[in-house]
């Protein structure tokens, strides 16, 4: 099962194991989200606003730590940092069932933001250490569909354990899911990062933290991928605001019909997620991707911008679809031109500039909402960004005419904060 290296196939037992662990892991911090919002609305009657507040402290900690995280993972490896993370979220979690106010919901929310700001990046540095390079892409895919299918089972466990347990159920079968995978995480073998010749092990210092955007600004093939997942984040985080508005406005429809709409979106994300990885290396290319975003912004409108509501669920399908086409691809292309000592910091500037899409959809999609209304928005949204991801497509096309990424050396020479021997 292993070759000289050390690494393991995805078909390794022990790699099978650590996914289905972390699977469950999202499902459980999917449910908690969703149990979150329902213990605020229904025990602390909160309001809209306050609901907000919610995601905004699960949000944040993203953006603000997400840089810092980046050079810890690099520091102490992506094994040992994902450990980290889920004694966090053990903790978090365990702490809402003594949550007796909303400001101490509001707060353990964020705990919640700080275990996901360090697990999201660390579990997407540990595919290169953990198979060849022949498996990455296929193994990246499967990461991303452990994402996939909490998008739709973790709504489903949060509905069966509020209903057995009240809502702290919820937060115990979180507790549970991310203690397995703490348990389950000591059997992986994670090999350690090829080190840069001549280079010293770097120290987790705020300098060392920027490492992963300022290899973004030089390497041209990391812009591209970054600037692609940037765009169809924006439109992610319109969606997110517009879709019930879409529903009640547009369809005039209730919300069992904005509930079928999301379950159509999961079943054909991961229905998409699983023929990724099937493909394996077949979609880990820069074309895949950009055409992944094309699409998104196409479906996108083919889903939001019609009043019919079976074109709106053929739309929603096609969007599930192209979505996955995109997270296992593209966080193969960011590992495959950086150096390995930097894929914390790389995969975590990733994760903050998502993140901050995100935020600024949700920010000009309400905008743009109040003054133009959903059909126009989303139009105007998605055409634009299949227009930037065919322009990136050009340019990525210009510049391997050009042989310009076989001038960006792939594992740059760099100063110390880019080298790690990591102790896994």
């Amino acid at each position: 099962m292993h070759d000289e290296l050390g690494s393991a196939r995805p078909s390794s037992p022990r790699v099978v194991g650590f996914l289905l662990a972390e699977a469950l892991s999202a499902i459980g911090s999917w449910s908690t989200m969703v149990a979150i919002w329902g213990y605020a609305a229904y025990t602390y009657d909160a309001t809209a606003a306050d609901i907000s507040f919610f995601g905004l402290a699960f949000s944040l900690p993203p953006v603000l730590l997400g840089p810092l995280t980046g050079a810890v993972i690099d520091r102490i490896g992506p094994k040992a940092a994902l450990a980290v993370a889920k004694v966090i979220g053990v903790a978090a979690s365990l702490a809402l069932l003594g949550a007796t106010d909303f400001r101490t919901l509001a707060l353990l929310s964020a705990l919640h933001g700080v275990a996901a700001t360090f697990s999201h990046p660390a579990l997407q540095a540990m595919p290169p250490r953990i198979v060849h390079d022949d498996h990455l892409a296929r193994t990246n895919a499967l990461v991303s569909l452990t994402d996939e299918l909490a998008i739709v089972l973790g709504p489903a466990a949060a509905g069966i354990s509020i209903a057995a347990f009240g809502f702290r159920g919820a937060f115990v079968f979180d507790a549970v899911t991310y203690a397995l995978g703490l348990a389950v995480l000591p059997l992986v073998r994670v090999r350690r990062a090829r080190a840069e010749a001549g280079v010293d092990a770097p120290t987790a210092r705020f300098r060392d933290a920027l490492m992963g955007w300022r290899l973004v600004a030089r390497s041209g093939a990391l812009r591209r991928v970054m600037a692609c997942t940037f765009a169809v984040h924006v439109l992610y985080g319109m969606a997110l605001l517009v879709e019930p508005l879409y529903v009640r406005d547009v369809l005039g429809r209730s919300q069992d019909v904005f509930a079928a709409l999301q379950t159509a979106f999961g079943v054909f994300l991961v229905l998409g997620g699983i023929a990724a990885a099937r493909l394996g290396n077949r979609l880990a290319s820069f074309g895949w991707v950009a055409l992944g975003v094309g699409c998104s912004g196409l479906a996108a409108i083919v889903y939001l911008g019609t009043p019919v509501v079976v074109v709106a669920f053929v739309g929603v399908a096609l969007w599930g679809v192209a979505t996955a086409t995109i997270g296992g691809p593209s966080r193969t292309l960011l590992q495959r031109n950086s150096p390995e000592t930097a894929h914390g910091r790389v995969l975590a500037a990733d994760f903050v500039a998502g993140g901050a899409a995100e935020l600024a959809g949700i920010a000009a999609g309400g905008a743009l909402v109040t003054a133009f209304g959903v059909t126009w928005t989303i139009a105007a949204l998605g055409s634009g960004v299949s227009v930037a991801a065919l322009a990136l497509w050009r340019a990525d096309r210009r510049a391997s005419a050009a042989g310009a990424d076989r001038q960006e050396p792939q594992r740059p020479t760099a100063p110390s904060s880019l080298a790690v021997s990591s102790p896994d």
